[in-house]
């Protein structure tokens, strides 16, 4: 692995002779080259310095709609030795004030619309910046702001940037990286990937997500990267249309999203050659949705990856072609570099091989910790580690070397007494040829017990619903059973793209 001891900003700095005049970025407002991407950083962290007084370890908040204005803000935060603090554009209001009031960031930089919804007494100052056609929306504010010549030195341990979790399993956490950590995400990707300059990614997810740091993939080989609308990110089809119109070579997304590249109008009645991998994370693909994909894009590999915001890219797996008739569940894959990864029990001590166990590693790409929270951070830790974490994701070691998914230590469940996993349900509800995904959920019942309903996507009836029942008495115990399964068109996700769990729990209780 390559050295991390230089904060990812440096890499802009020293760019190879190559690269100048390469775009790093495009749009459907424009493009920016990797020099003017230098030269924005740079007077960006100029004049956050200057007018702002930002310094190493102040927080910055931005509140930007996917933009090249967005992208130079970001990385010129970072090289003002500040923290980045990413929110969801048109998030709710109510939720982005308290992210404000509990971080209380130096500064928030937004747009004009937003601007009134997150000002307040308790607040920070308000800079406003606009989108502009040929992205040239900084202009009013940094004209005549010359480019820093130095980037403040930030000491390894120093926050980066703080990921608010989308809070599907509880209220939202602040994931902090420190600089030290978020370059140890960095530098593997052109090992792990092999981008290179002919690569051509799109960014989709918004910037509030994990998935930010793919705007940092550019530097990782010169490749370029085109920035997906907000509004463009909702519509499969013009997803599929922009990939095919640009001559996208890789795709990665969480697992949910692509599996909406299927949808009427996207991959299956449009080709896009020039891909070349797809890489996808998050819930596991059900093979049937998995093999349509394949057929869809019969020159692709697909790579899916394992992590969490907190320690991401764990572990890798390179699906096969073709995927064996007789695959249940995709493996999680191969332990990633970067990583001391092991299985441990409630006391902590490493499993043996073949047994169950949560996945806990130790490594510079783990987080700093949760903002403000030193118990759920100590909770976390192993060994009171510092570089240490506690995944929370159940998993066993096969004897080929790949880590197998066995569930969530937060989807066990007690039905009647009896611990059930969630997870098991759902790969059950999965195998059935016509269900392209499924959840499992427990629901309260009138008499205060609980039971398991499911939701899947599939085009249901009367038969199909027998089907699955069938499957589940064949393979679950009695009491993993769901009482009910609801035949939907598709989930309620969260912003990040997964499975809103919460929301599709209340829907299902609800009948």
């Amino acid at each position: 692995m390559r050295s991390v001891e230089h904060p990812v900003v440096r890499r802009l700095l020293d760019l190879p002779a190559a690269w100048p005049e390469r775009q790093a970025f495009r749009s459907n407002a424009g493009s920016l080259t990797f020099a003017g991407l230098r030269d924005g950083m740079l007077r960006m962290a100029g004049w956050l310095a200057r007018e702002h007084g930002v310094q190493p370890d102040d927080r910055v908040a931005i509140c930007l709609p996917k933009s090249l204005e967005a992208v130079v803000t970001i990385y010129g935060v970072l090289a003002s030795g500040a923290a980045l603090v990413p929110l969801q554009f048109r998030g709710p209001p109510a939720r982005l004030a308290a992210t404000l009031a509990a971080t209380r960031p130096r500064l928030l930089l937004t747009t004009a619309e937003m601007a009134p919804l997150l000002a307040g007494s308790d607040l920070p100052p308000v800079q406003t910046i606009a989108a502009r056609q040929g992205g040239d929306g900084l202009e009013p504010l940094l004209a005549g702001v010359p480019a820093s010549t130095t980037i403040p030195a930030v000491r390894p341990d120093d926050l980066a940037a703080l990921f608010f979790t989308s809070g599907s399993t509880g209220d939202p956490k602040g994931v902090m990286l420190g600089h030290r950590t978020l370059s140890a995400r960095i530098t593997p990707l052109y090992d792990w990937d092999g981008f290179d300059s002919s690569d051509r990614l799109i960014i989709h997810t918004g910037l509030h997500y994990i998935a930010c740091l793919d705007l940092f993939l550019p530097l990782t080989g010169g490749c370029s990267a085109f920035l997906l609308t907000d509004p463009e990110s909702l519509f499969p089809d013009r997803i599929v249309e922009t990939m095919a119109r640009d001559g996208t070579t890789v795709w990665k997304s969480t697992s949910t999203t692509l599996r909406l590249l299927l949808e009427p109008g996207g991959l299956e009645q449009r080709s896009v050659p020039t891909l070349r991998q797809v890489i996808f994370v998050g819930e596991p693909l059900a093979p049937t949705t998995l093999r349509r994909l394949m057929a869809a894009l019969p020159q692709a590999e697909f790579v899916q990856r394992f992590g969490a915001t907190e320690a991401h890219r764990l572990a890798i797996y390179r699906v096969p072609r073709p995927l064996p008739d007789a695959l249940q569940a995709l493996p999680l894959g191969e332990p990633a570099d970067g990583f001391d990864l092991t299985l441990r029990d409630e006391a902590g001590g490493v499993v043996a091989p073949g047994d169950v166990g949560e996945i806990c590693v130790v490594g510079d790409p783990v987080t700093l910790g949760y903002w403000n929270d030193p118990a759920a951070t100590a909770a976390r830790r192993l060994d009171g580690r510092p570089d240490s974490f506690r995944t929370g994701d159940l998993a066993r070691l096969g004897a080929d070397g790949l880590l197998y998914w066995a569930g969530r230590k937060d989807h066990v469940v007690k039905i009647r007494g009896h611990r059930l996993d969630l997870g098991e349900i759902e790969a059950a509800l999965k195998a059935h040829p016509s269900v392209r995904d499924a959840v499992a959920v427990a629901v309260a019942t009138a008499s205060g017990d609980s039971e398991i309903h499911a939701a899947v996507l599939a085009a249901g009836d009367a038969g199909l619903d027998g089907e699955l029942k069938r499957l589940c008495s064949e393979r679950l115990t009695r009491f993993a059973w769901p009482a009910r399964i609801a035949f939907l068109e598709r989930f309620p996700l969260l912003s990040s793209g997964k499975v809103d769990r919460r929301t599709l729990q209340a829907q299902l209780a609800e009948g």
